[in-house]
């Protein structure tokens, strides 16, 4: 009785300490580097596209992407990303787009756009694999 207690508090203390305290949030140094990545519209008046895009992540913050995303600065906050156009003119009237990281590994990853009020019809799912 007293090894069954045992393993039940072992248990216990296991499950207790095995919080949601951020550990699946994405670390930036692991973004680094080159993917490619396939854009699909989520809403189904537009043509869903699987346009290959090029980003490339750099250490310092910032990085290059496709069209008008040529040049940006990113900043990710636990599975929050932020892309910061630079140097550009505003992509579909906006400068800043903001995605929910739905999942990643060390290989790929999917992207969640959140709507804004500029483009908020069309927001876009992005699926990435490291070139």
């Amino acid at each position: 009785m007293r090894k069954l207690l045992s393993i039940g508090m072992l248990l216990l203390l296991l499950v207790g300490c095995s919080s949601d305290d951020g550990s699946d949030a994405v670390d930036s140094l692991s973004l680094i580097g080159e993917w490619s990545a396939s854009h699909h519209s989520k809403n189904p008046q537009y043509a869903d596209t699987a346009d290959m895009w090029n980003f490339t992540f750099n250490p310092d913050g910032t990085g290059t992407g496709p069209y008008a995303t040529k040049s940006f600065r990113y900043k990710i906050d636990g599975n929050h990303i932020t892309l910061q156009l630079q140097n550009t003119e505003a992509y579909y009237g906006q400068t800043v787009f903001e995605y929910h990281i739905v999942s990643f590994s060390k290989d790929r990853m999917e992207w969640d756009e959140i709507p804004n009020e500029q483009w908020s019809d069309n927001s876009k799912y992005l699926k990435f694999y490291r070139k």
